[in-house]
């Protein structure tokens, strides 16, 4: 059975309940295709929107909640090369390729716009505004890879607070600039996955900003309590630190 087949799938008026009321590229790839080409999917926590070696047929662009994308790597360890939430597009790193290289796996319930891969394709080169779309897209995916190379230079600290940072700044983005609190979607193991630290060291540097007065943490909400702290230990470079602890393999779940 496909992935896709185990997927609760709605056609109609995919944009109505979205906070971002059009500002996307499904939104802008609908009303260019002047049909309903783009469908909702509705996902519960740790289904699959599609897994490794599905055929590459469709992009997607996050509505609500979030997902990981993740692959083993060569000694079977799991390896999260992304998070998405609202508004980010998921696919394009498969652009030009049969399947998919990675699994994207819901974290919460969530509800993503699927626009079909030969659409999006067709539409590029009739629509101006899809195209323009698009490069955007990708431009914001290639600074997503750039962020995750800068990262093997940093320190355990200037990584988990450039992660926070990015967080606040999309809800600021998408909310106003009056707001200082969010809840991460991901554990403990899956950021220090992504970030390539270890449980335990992701939750030393949480306390550390705790202690320093930059954040309080209750479960997975964060509040931001001085900004330009955490801008500062966002720009410190790992050349002024000590090394960093690399993630292990770990069955356990961190709240």
């Amino acid at each position: 059975m496909s992935t896709q087949s185990q997927c609760n799938t709605e056609v109609s008026e995919p944009c109505r309940s979205c906070m971002r009321q059009g500002a996307c590229l499904g939104a802008v790839v609908q009303e260019a295709a002047s049909s309903t080409c783009v469908t909702v999917v509705t996902l519960q926590r740790g289904q699959s929107l599609h897994r490794v070696g599905d055929p590459a047929n469709a992009i997607y662009v996050v509505q609500s909640g979030a997902l990981k994308s993740r692959r083993n790597s060569v000694q079977g360890e799991e390896e999260i090369v992304a998070f998405r939430l609202p508004g980010d597009t998921l696919g394009l790193d498969d652009f030009g390729q049969m399947q998919r290289g990675t699994e994207a796996v819901a974290l919460c319930p969530t509800r993503v716009c699927r626009m079909p891969l030969d659409v999006l394709q067709s539409e590029v080169h009739l629509s101006s505004a899809v195209a323009e779309r698009l490069f955007n897209d990708l431009g914001q995916e290639f600074e997503r890879l750039h962020e995750r190379l800068q990262n093997e230079r940093r320190s355990a600290q200037s990584r988990i607070a450039s992660f926070l940072l990015a967080q606040l700044q999309r809800r600021r983005r998408l909310f106003g600039a009056q707001i200082d609190r969010f809840t991460l979607p991901m554990t403990r193991v899956d950021l220090g996955r992504f970030l390539g630290l270890a449980t335990e060291t992701v939750s030393r540097m949480f306390t550390r900003l705790q202690l320093d007065g930059v954040i309080a943490c209750d479960g997975n909400s964060v509040q931001v309590l001085d900004t330009e702290a955490l801008q500062q230990q966002a720009g410190e470079q790992s050349s002024a630190a000590a090394p960093v602890a690399r993630a292990r393999p770990t069955l356990a779940r961190a709240a």
